[in-house]
């Protein structure tokens, strides 16, 4: 089976995108991180709904609500999503900010995981030989900082998970996102409403704009990533996650953030990890052939 060229492209464009957020968020540094979180899932319910009204695919939104065997792999699909935007606010401000970036370095290795247990992915030793040297390069640092990553594995574990159940669902890009935001919109609601009634009065005009557009910007790469997960294989969609984290490191040196020497090292056997595993795309026996999709 040869690889579907816009569900590649799909999931990369999802990644640069995931991976130059910051440069968003950092907009609304003064806003309380919760209430980004639940007008990250409202307005990403808007802004899909929007989108399928406006070219008349409101069908889609109602064949995936019939499709029982869709729902049930949405239902907790959006319950984790939830939890990876959660733990990653609570990350970022308990002072974490180290080892949310390692969770999501760690990604592609619990996606390769998975795509090997749950889908029976096929892979060469090329393949395993690139895992081998990124869980090298994140084995140093989970060396360097003397002690299990808790929120790095939860961060890793959660959205890895995601991917799984988006896959087996394999709905429509759109309504699959739409549906999963809808189902968790009236406890975002009701969590804002109810817990941090002040941050609701408390933000600008201007920072109420960003968060509308933040939920574009968030549901946006979810509709590429479900597009990607739905035609590629699941072990290529666990590689081009370390995109997202590469680009936001490169965010962080530009404002001048610096790297300690055993991160570099970690860098280094990634990279060379990614060398590997192009190298490996790039044969006759290309994962294209070798791992096809199950659907």
């Amino acid at each position: 089976m040869n690889l579907n060229k816009k569900a590649l492209l799909s999931g990369l464009l999802c990644y640069v995108m995931w991976g130059s957020l910051p440069a968003f968020w950092n907009l609304l540094s003064g806003v309380n991180p919760l209430l980004i979180l639940c007008c990250r899932i409202v307005f990403s319910f808007v802004f899909t709904a929007a989108l399928l009204a406006v070219t008349g695919r409101m069908g889609a939104l109602k064949a995936t609500f019939k499709d029982k065997a869709v729902i049930r792999s949405l239902i907790p699909a959006s319950v984790l999503i939830t939890i990876n935007w959660g733990l990653y606010i609570w990350a970022i401000n308990s002072g974490h900010i180290l080892d949310a970036s390692l969770g999501y370095y760690m990604n592609p290795l619990m996606v390769f995981l998975f795509g090997i247990l749950v889908f029976r992915e096929k892979s060469t030793k090329l393949h395993f030989t690139a895992v081998a040297l990124a869980f090298t390069g994140v084995l140093i640092s989970v060396i360097a900082y003397g002690s299990f990553p808790f929120i790095s594995v939860g961060l890793s574990l959660s959205f890895a998970a995601y991917g799984v159940f988006k896959k087996k669902a394999g709905s429509d890009p759109v309504a699959g996102i739409a549906v999963e935001s809808m189902l968790i919109t009236p406890l975002a609601l009701i969590f804002a409403l109810v817990f941090i009634p002040d941050s609701l009065t408390s933000v600008s005009m201007a920072e109420t704009l960003l968060l509308i557009c933040g939920g574009a910007l968030t549901a946006a790469p979810l509709v590429l990533f479900a597009r990607a997960v739905n035609d590629i294989p699941f072990i290529i969609v666990g590689f081009f996650q370390y995109l997202s984290p590469t680009i936001t490191m490169i965010y962080g040196l530009i404002r001048g953030e610096t790297l300690s020497a055993p991160q570099i090292v970690s860098y280094v056997f990634i990279g060379l990890g990614l060398v590997v595993f192009s190298i490996a795309l790039v044969r006759k026996d290309n994962l294209g052939k070798a791992a096809p999709t199950s659907r």
